[in-house]
């Protein structure tokens, strides 16, 4: 049996593969007594319905929404779609790469060597302090450079919080220079940290999934929190520099019903805040034209986060 993504699965195939159970439903029979289970599995490809014929009652009392879980089965026609005939279903104990899972962001290797250029980049010897000391942490700018910017909507890709963030760091660069009374380091530096926390909201194994600690704190109050701390470990970082990058972090957001602990104060707030929601957005809509199912029409069917149809001609 070959181990297949969900795009590969077909008809007539024998199916041996490790998939994220995304629903899991008990359903009795029609006509005859007991139980069997419908499930949805899923991978980065797409997703597949399933069913258990056998032993259902006992599989579901084990297995719960969210488990990876490895899948011996049989594709088979039904109703114009694949589904499988499950013959055996178990939770996957083993080391999972989220990548199987999760798509995975575009040009990674690209944003690492910029991250770096921009920091080298930095003549504010506080700031250009803080995130060396932060980065040069391999655990966690690994952690960094996994996590998701978003559960969905934007950069909901492993490696989208490293590609948003210098996105956002680089477009601050240029937009430094046509506001000459802007601080070209801070906005910079808020670039790259304003989301920091994420590292601590999510957690990537079959979905992007939300830590204690993200749904507690989120990631607004974790950055701050986090960012305070190494600005406690770079000697004599100015207070009113540390005031301005902390203040930068918890207004990113810009509006209090957007769950912004503060709104912009200073130039430099404002403008991350237009970055973040311009950097969002422009992921957004880039997205919803590329996977609009039909290619021929010049609309996507309605965009949710977007509370519209995209254009896309």
């Amino acid at each position: 049996m070959a181990e297949l993504l969900v795009e590969q699965i077909r008809p007539g195939l024998s199916v041996h593969g490790v998939f994220a159970l995304k629903v899991k439903k008990l359903l009795p029979y029609r006509e005859v007594p007991g139980y069997f289970l419908a499930v949805t599995l899923a991978d980065r490809t797409g997703s597949v319905e399933g069913r258990l014929w056998e032993g259902a009652e006992e599989a579901g009392a084990r297995l719960k929404v969210g488990d990876i879980v490895a899948v011996k089965a049989q594709a088979v026609a039904y109703n114009g779609s694949v589904q499988l005939r499950i013959d055996s279903i178990v939770k996957e104990s083993g080391q999972i790469d989220p990548a199987r899972f999760i798509p995975v962001a575009e040009g990674l290797a690209e944003a690492k060597e910029k991250l770096q250029q921009l920091i080298t980049s930095l003549t504010n010897p506080y700031l250009k302090a803080l995130l060396s000391l932060l980065f040069a942490e391999q655990d966690f700018y690994a952690a960094f450079c996994l996590a998701p910017a978003a559960k969905q909507y934007h950069h909901a890709l492993l490696g989208g919080l490293l590609v948003h963030s210098v996105t956002m760091a680089v477009a601050a660069d240029g937009i430094a220079k046509g506001y000459p009374r802007a601080d070209r380091d801070l906005l910079v530096a808020g670039a790259i940290l304003h989301d920091i926390g994420k590292v601590q909201e999510y957690r990537c194994r079959g979905t992007v999934e939300q830590t204690d600690e993200g749904r507690l704190l989120g990631h607004i109050v974790s950055g701050a929190l986090l960012i305070d701390r190494a600005i406690a470990r770079v000697p004599d970082f100015p207070e009113d520099l540390r005031l301005k990058l902390l203040h930068m972090i918890v207004s990113h957001h810009g509006r209090y019903e957007w769950q912004s602990p503060k709104r912009p104060k200073f130039l430099e707030a404002a403008l991350l805040h237009q970055l973040d929601l311009l950097d969002a957005q422009a992921d957004m809509f880039s997205r919803a034209a590329a996977a609009r199912e039909d290619k021929d029409s010049s609309w996507t069917d309605w965009v949710k986060g977007l509370e519209r149809y995209v254009y896309c001609r």
